[in-house]
């Protein structure tokens, strides 16, 4: 973290934020300020951060850590400080706050039920602001955090169900550890196992949004913001410092994706959407069953009843959201914002219900209504990537067509079914004794084609014809020294050179190629009506077909 060509520059060239990376500089300034403020809140039931010695000190200690290295920078203190500006003492400066909190929370697991202990919103918030500031390096930080979250979270029905607790508590227990675990699952475990940095971004997001409820709403001494092996939940306050953990590995992967081009950044982000409101789905149907259990444990009221019927409609629309986004981000892009809109004002109505939004509101209320909505609607219309990706999207894609076929597919809406390939007809027998007038007309003009002969063997003999008269094209075979253009010849499926079965179902696939599989591949058909990106029109035009092949992928869409 030391500059030393900083360091050794003249008084007045110095600066304190001289060679430091603004996500560093961002990273520390959240640090200490995650640091000061977790000072006045609770951390268990007893006690608040600043009545306690040591958690002042191990805040004090931590603050100065964080601190040193600007100093040094600005040529306050002699060069022997220049140790104290390594990343690796300020970690080491933070291992005792981080020891404080583990011991308070031990302490609360092994507490008596009806001791006085818990875990406040003051240890989750410091906590996280230590884990920040230290940004571990250790590769497997972010597991063993998340490990010990979901260990606790697992404790908890367990713990209910042997200090014989009523079993509406131990059935909520049950279902708050199934929630923290999927949140845990969709974020933190999907980004460690598979690199995916959008599961990264609702993660720290998450992490942002809990500790923002926490230092707004969290300075009283309710329960609804205290959590415990012992109680009936104990987890969601502790996700700041999971993301907090994971922060520096999350940022450092993200700013190796800065040469990308816009439309990966907006499948990211869009990607982000996608997670936001699948975690939507989860947290609202945990508040409808936990009103549900309260409903038939203690009876009905109207507040649980409102929270039973809002989680309901929210996880119906956060799914209806989420699947019209990820079949085609263009056209599901209105539609999962105005969802986000309509989630938030389901939100308010169990915040009304709570009677305020202060500390009588859960953790859980207030994210699936505020927090998660924010995420789904910052990533959604914030990107400049992705408000050029919903831009630049024609209202109905029309793939430009590249083969005689494929100016049949439709652009906007159904159309017939292409045509039977067509070719040079077998000629037909001419009458034996062709009439003066019909004699006339296949002798070639000069200087122009000749005109088509109407002849057919259906036809018992021929007729007169008008020399007005518009005759109708016939397909035969014609001399070799014959002017006349014949209908272009479509290649048979086998020919059809460049497309491939992958090609068809790859949901990457453009659209326009989709349109030219469709026409030049008809063995391909099926595939693409079973790709997920093919658009509402060509769906339609495959449907129009009469193959049953093709008929058995669209009905396998539903």
């Amino acid at each position: 973290m030391t500059d030393p060509d900083t360091l050794d520059a003249p008084e007045q060239e110095r600066s304190p934020f001289g060679g430091v990376a603004v996500r560093e500089l961002v990273r520390d300034v959240v640090a200490a300020f995650a640091l000061l403020v977790a000072l006045p809140l609770p951390w268990d039931h007893a006690h608040r951060g600043s009545d306690r010695l040591e958690i002042v000190l191990a805040t004090v200690l931590a603050l100065l850590a964080i601190a040193a290295p600007y100093l040094r920078r600005g040529g306050v203190g002699p060069s022997s400080w220049d140790v104290l500006t390594s990343r690796r003492t300020v970690a080491l400066a933070c291992v005792p706050y981080a020891v404080v909190a583990v011991v308070y929370l031990v302490l609360d697991a092994l507490a008596p039920a009806d001791a006085a202990g818990g875990v406040g919103a003051g240890l989750a918030v410091g906590l996280a602001g230590a884990a920040l500031a230290a940004a571990p390096r250790w590769a497997y930080a972010p597991a063993v955090v998340a490990g010990v979250v979901a260990l606790g979270t697992l404790a908890t029905p367990v713990a209910a169900l042997v200090q014989g607790a009523p079993w509406a508590v131990s059935v909520v227990g049950l279902l708050n550890a199934l929630v923290v675990l999927g949140v845990l699952w969709f974020t933190v475990g999907t980004y460690l196992r598979s690199g995916d940095l959008a599961s990264g971004y609702v993660l720290l997001a998450l992490g942002g949004a809990v500790t923002l409820e926490l230092v707004l709403f969290a300075g009283g001494n309710a329960d609804p913001w205290f959590e415990s092996v012992h109680g009936q939940r104990l987890g969601l306050l502790l996700l700041p410092v999971v993301a907090a953990v994971t922060a520096r590995r999350i940022v450092d992967d993200a700013a190796a994706t800065a040469g990308e081009p816009d439309d990966v950044r907006a499948s990211r982000w869009v990607a982000v959407a996608l997670r936001a409101l699948a975690i939507v789905a989860l947290v609202a149907a945990f508040v409808a069953l936990v009103a549900l259990v309260l409903i038939v444990a203690d009876g009905v009221r109207v507040g649980r009843v409102l929270r039973l019927v809002v989680g309901v409609l929210m996880v119906g629309v956060a799914i209806a959201a989420r699947r019209s986004l990820a079949r085609d981000p263009r056209t599901g892009h209105a539609a999962a914002v105005g969802a986000a809109c309509v989630i938030v004002v389901l939100g308010l109505v169990i915040v009304v219900a709570r009677a305020g939004l202060g500390t009588q509101s859960n953790v859980e209320e207030l994210l699936v209504a505020f927090g998660l909505p924010a995420i789904a609607l910052a990533v959604l219309l914030v990107p400049p990537s992705v408000r050029a990706l919903v831009a630049s999207a024609p209202e109905t894609p029309d793939p430009e067509p590249t083969h005689p076929a494929s100016s049949d597919l439709p652009a906007s809406g159904p159309a017939a079914p292409e045509p039977a390939p067509t070719g040079p007809a077998t000629p037909e027998p001419a009458p034996t004794e062709p009439s003066p007038t019909e004699a006339e007309t296949t002798e070639p003009a000069t200087g122009t084609s000749p005109t088509p002969v109407a002849a057919a063997a259906s036809r018992p003999a021929p007729r007169p014809v008008d020399a007005t008269q518009q005759m109708e094209p016939v397909r035969a075979a014609l001399a070799p020294d014959s002017t006349q253009v014949l209908p272009p010849v479509q290649a048979p499926p086998a020919q059809a050179p460049g497309w491939s079965v992958a090609q068809a179902m790859d949901p990457s696939t453009p659209l326009a190629d989709l349109a030219r599989i469709s026409a030049e591949a008809p063995h391909l058909r099926s595939y693409v009506a079973a790709n997920p990106s093919t658009y509402p029109a060509l769906l339609d035009w495959l449907g129009a077909l009469g193959d049953p092949a093709v008929d058995a992928a669209l009905r396998s869409r539903r």
